[in-house]
């Protein structure tokens, strides 16, 4: 990343990051469970607890678009999902596949995607194309008018980022990655609003929603803001007017 932001690969002119995987953590219903108790048990599978694969796995890629661009809001995002395969109670009321597009003031475009449906292909990659060249991020290689390739010794992320952390706080210096993390997550929310809605969604008018999932109150007895229809499946958006109002706030 730091060749990426010295020019290795010239001018950023576009991103491409994908998260294609299988349906992840699913608890099947216990007997007796409340409707509420279920929810929280399988909680990865319903948008108000979880945010959707949006806030749980394309937030890690377009995280490290944000990193590349540096951290730096997009000026819209538009995209677009559904529920195709992952039609199982067990499921939720989530969608299956999402794409999204951010566009920044420059004509950066990040081109997003997300995935977890069964016997497909499963990949995660960072895709950085420059003018210059391009840059395979977890494959750790720059190619065009400059090639290189890390040759180093491997290390484990999660040792190194609590290495980090731990010597940062010794020194007296502690790390604080707030900014980039609220504008990663935020990033995450708007495209879920614009995939969920079907609407483009300028990033000022995402700052000023007023959108919420928070509950008047919480408890195994507590109503969930969404139930399983007659069939036991969990109704999901239509993008459309309709959903404009819900998903957007």
């Amino acid at each position: 990343m730091k060749r990426v932001h010295d020019g290795a690969i010239g001018r950023i002119i576009a991103i491409q990051e994908t998260y294609l995987s299988t349906p992840y953590i699913i608890r099947e219903r216990r007997p007796n469970q409340s409707e509420m108790e279920y929810q929280f048990w399988n909680w990865y599978h319903f948008n108000w607890l979880s945010g959707d694969q949006t806030a749980q796995q394309m937030i890690h890629s377009i995280d490290k678009a944000s990193w590349a661009l540096g951290d730096r809001p997009p000026v819209r995002v538009w995209g677009m999902g559904g529920r195709q395969t992952c039609l199982d109670p067990k499921f939720g009321d989530q969608f299956d596949h999402f794409a999204a597009t951010f566009e920044y003031d420059d004509e950066v475009r990040v081109y997003a995607y997300c995935r977890d449906q069964e016997q497909c292909n499963n990949v995660t990659a960072d895709h950085i194309l420059g003018t210059r060249g391009r840059c395979n991020l977890l494959g750790l290689r720059i190619e065009g008018e400059t090639n290189w390739k890390y040759e180093g010794p491997s290390a484990n992320m999660y040792d190194v980022e609590h290495k980090e952390l731990f010597a940062s706080i010794r020194a007296g210096r502690p790390i604080n990655n707030g900014d980039y993390m609220c504008l990663s997550t935020a990033l995450a929310i708007v495209a879920q609003m614009a995939c969920y809605s079907g609407n483009t969604i300028p990033w000022g008018r995402a700052m000023e929603s007023t959108r919420s999932f928070a509950l008047p109150r919480y408890g195994f007895d507590a109503e969930p803001p969404v139930k399983p229809l007659a069939d036991g499946r969990y109704p999901t958006a239509m993008q459309g007017l309709a959903e404009r109002e819900r998903w957007i706030g």
